[in-house]
């Protein structure tokens, strides 16, 4: 048995992020916005825009002095959201999750930008935080990032990548998901949670609106596409 959420979600936690920071003696401001891009190393794309680093839980880039971006850390909602609390205790406001996914919209094509309207909470982390299954993101971050993509849809957000399943896929993308990914869901509920701003961008990385994977056909050419999503989610916050 376990503990009622529900009532849970009315209770202190037992310690917090400030108290966390605190004990490492983290004092340092960042700006109000940031892009968190989980598992992308942005390194040599960032070379020469970078106005300061911080190595923290993972590196920090201020690109310019309204915007940081967070790279190179793990998949997953946990971390995440581990890392977010912390970045809200050190000023940060905005939120703009970016990363790979795979499509499973029918429409989908591969490098394909797909905005973000809500996730589909089938992961851990978001029932820590609110109690949706279908939560949604900021509707003027969200709309700010509108004219940045070729489509839109919800995702589905899952802790287990290897345990998707085609009976899944099919019932997700009747409900209206474009996308799967392991880390929209839990942050829009941490947002919620704290009255922040979040959203989320994901580029088509593989297919799963077939009979058969596809498997990850070109890295290379997702990484290309995300940085030049980074810069320009960069220069609105500019």
């Amino acid at each position: 048995m376990l503990y009622s959420k529900r009532n849970k979600l009315k209770l202190k936690p037992f310690f917090t992020a400030k108290d966390f920071l605190e004990g490492k003696k983290t004092f340092f401001k960042l700006p109000k916005t940031v892009i968190l891009m989980p598992s992308a190393d942005m390194t040599k794309f960032l070379k020469g825009h970078i106005n300061k680093h911080y190595d923290l839980f993972s590196s920090i880039d201020l690109v310019n002095n309204n915007v940081a971006v967070v790279h190179d850390f793990s998949v997953g909602a946990p971390l995440c959201v581990f890392i977010t609390e912390q970045l809200a205790e050190l000023g940060v406001e905005n939120f703009i999750l970016i990363g790979v996914a795979g499509g499973i919209g029918r429409n989908l094509n591969l490098h394909q930008k797909v905005l973000c309207t809500g996730a589909f909470a089938d992961e851990g982390t978001s029932r820590h935080y609110v109690t949706e299954t279908l939560v949604k993101p900021s509707p003027k971050l969200t709309a700010k990032l509108a004219n940045l993509t070729e489509t839109k849809g919800y995702t589905w957000t899952i802790d287990a990548m290897f345990c998707e399943t085609k009976q899944e896929v099919l019932f997700y993308e009747k409900q209206g998901a474009q996308t799967v990914e392991m880390e929209a869901a839990g942050l829009f509920a941490f947002a919620k949670k704290r009255k922040l701003n979040a959203a989320g961008i994901f580029v088509i990385s593989d297919l799963l609106n077939s009979t058969k994977w596809d498997a990850i056909p070109d890295r290379k050419k997702s990484a290309q596409t995300l940085a030049q999503l980074m810069f320009d989610i960069a220069k609105k916050f500019a």
